[in-house]
């Protein structure tokens, strides 16, 4: 029951930006104005997402629908958000643009203005687009627009690349041969400091659901990111934050929904 209550608390708490622990609010309760001002971020977090132990919670929605084990999204991390932060604001640093509060759902926000290539390239990295969910719409009004170094264009290629990165140096083929197993966190953090460098975990936090399955990988980035900067070099220039709260070990999940079974 302890355990329970653990990972049920890790499911709720693994959405949040967990960059930070100050909040920055007024007396009343209403978020800082500052913490709605554009270009005042002093670093990144690139938010990657295992779909199919998302879609386990989220079943309603049209990307949680696809069930082949061919897709994308069924043997690689897709992509959440990448995050301009500010420490001072912690997970109130948003909606700096033309929304200063979130609308009830993703697509009464309005259309990005983005190149079609661009679309059929995010499609694959973020399968809502794909669906007409709208979460690319959330993530650009609500994080993109407090960044005014690149347009919506720049801001989703970047954000593409470095999940493609982050999948190809090693850390979708470890899940992949994983997949309906279970694995010791320490094996996949080991993976991840192969992989990006020495010490390269301590910039990550984890998110698992109350079953156990990882459903969030939260990766620390520096304030800069150049173009065609490596995420290697990215992930070294970054400060460290470790966060755990999927405990000792984790499920890779399988696409589809189901009872958990792993081994």
């Amino acid at each position: 029951m302890k355990k329970n209550k653990r990972y049920l608390v890790a499911g709720l708490l693994s959405l949040a930006c967990i960059s930070q622990t100050a909040v920055a609010r007024p007396n009343n309760g209403e978020v800082d104005p500052s913490c709605q001002l554009p270009n005042k971020e002093d670093s990144y977090k690139l938010a990657v997402s295992w779909q199919p132990a998302f879609c386990e919670t989220h079943q309603g929605k049209p990307e949680c629908k696809i069930t082949d084990s061919k897709v994308y999204q069924a043997s690689n991390f897709t992509l959440h958000g990448l995050w301009p932060n500010k420490q001072d604001c912690g997970a109130n640093y948003g909606l700096c643009g033309q929304y200063k509060q979130q609308v009830k759902s993703f697509c009464d926000y309005a259309p990005i203005p983005m190149k079609p290539d661009t679309v059929q390239r995010l499609g694959e990295i973020m399968p809502s687009v794909a669906e007409g969910s709208c979460l690319d719409r959330h993530e650009w009004y609500k994080h993109g627009t407090c960044q005014t170094a690149w347009d919506a264009d720049h801001y989703f290629d970047t954000a593409v690349r470095l999940v493609k990165e982050f999948n190809a140096n090693g850390i979708a083929q470890f899940m992949q041969k994983n997949i309906a197993k279970t694995v010791t966190t320490t094996e996949f953090l080991n993976v991840v400091d192969k992989s990006f460098g020495k010490n390269a975990s301590k910039r990550l936090s984890l998110g698992c659901d109350k079953q156990g399955r990882l459903v969030d990988v939260f990766i620390n980035l520096p304030r800069e990111i150049p173009e065609k900067a490596a995420l290697t070099t990215l992930i070294q220039q970054a400060p460290e934050s470790f966060n755990n709260r999927c405990g000792k070990s984790f499920i890779v999940d399988a696409i589809g929904f189901g009872k958990v079974e792993a081994n």
